[in-house]
């Protein structure tokens, strides 16, 4: 009797201390976008007190207001949109059709081997690596502060996420299903469309959401590539620092306006997106 009170009082210390731990970490991962938005909220003098105001009483939208009044932030808005947009597309796209390639048809185990280490590594390299061999070439063809300088660039960089991504997902597919396929006579092409796709629309959809926030938020080639025309977001919201100034609400109330598009494309792929974060993980 003893022993049994004993183990049922462990498990419920063992319950309280993983319910602390979970409520911990979700503090340190909800706290920053709790102070974004606050920030937003607050008066500048609010912003730079201190020690600093976790719970303000008042708030404003002037931030906001200050946001919208700055010249061409239309214009900004919709560069972000269209070079994220189009650079996920680009990317899965290109992305899939090589992971298909790479995972279901026929190859040499030490050139598929080769090509996949490649992709690697082109993965690992630090973006500031390249930059200026980028600022360069886009210089040369005359693409500076397009849109197309930025969708290339975005594009090149997310290729090899997108198919080491992919590959999983398509490799997580029965083979019979492609044997069936080729039995029917269909051709690569059509495998691909009209059957492979569709089964990893889960996996298309979570790779599609990675891929757009990373365009979305990408900085550094947009700053180096960019001055007005092709201006995002992200440049926009360095320009509110300054060796001089730091404006945390127009910054903060920016960030959190750029989070909103974010949101809205997660939540029209929310159908597959549960689906692809588990797809493979059980294996029949």
């Amino acid at each position: 009797m003893a022993a049994a009170r004993t183990f049922v009082s462990q498990q419920r210390l063992g319950r309280l201390l993983l319910y602390l731990v979970t409520a911990a970490v979700l503090v340190a991962v909800a706290f920053p976008a709790y102070w974004l938005v606050t920030t937003a909220f607050k008066y500048e003098v609010d912003t730079i007190v201190s020690p600093p105001i976790i719970l303000p009483l008042r708030g404003t939208l002037r931030n906001f207001t200050d946001v919208l009044r700055v010249e061409h932030i239309g214009q900004f808005f919709l560069n972000s949109a269209l070079i994220a947009l189009v650079s996920t597309g680009l990317g899965v796209l290109l992305g899939s059709m090589a992971a298909y390639s790479l995972s279901k048809v026929y190859m040499a185990y030490r050139i598929r081997q080769v090509i996949m280490i490649w992709i690697l590594i082109v993965r690992i390299f630090p973006p500031i690596t390249t930059a200026i061999p980028y600022f360069v070439i886009i210089r040369g063809l005359n693409l500076s502060d397009t849109h197309v300088a930025l969708i290339l660039t975005h594009t090149a960089f997310t290729l090899p996420f997108v198919i080491w991504l992919m590959l999983g997902f398509f490799q997580d597919l029965p083979d019979a299903i492609d044997k069936a396929a080729i039995m029917d006579g269909c051709s690569l092409w059509q495998r691909f469309c009209q059957i492979t796709l569709p089964l990893a629309l889960p996996g298309i959809a979570v790779t599609a959401i990675f891929t757009f926030i990373y365009s979305w938020n990408e900085f550094l080639y947009a700053s180096m590539l960019t001055s007005r025309t092709a201006k995002t977001l992200p440049v926009v919201i360095a320009g509110y620092m300054s060796d001089k100034f730091l404006r945390w609400g127009e910054m903060s109330a920016l960030a959190a306006m750029m989070v909103v598009p974010v949101m809205i494309f997660a939540g029209l792929t929310q159908r597959y997106l549960v689906r692809g974060l588990t797809f493979g993980a059980v294996k029949e």
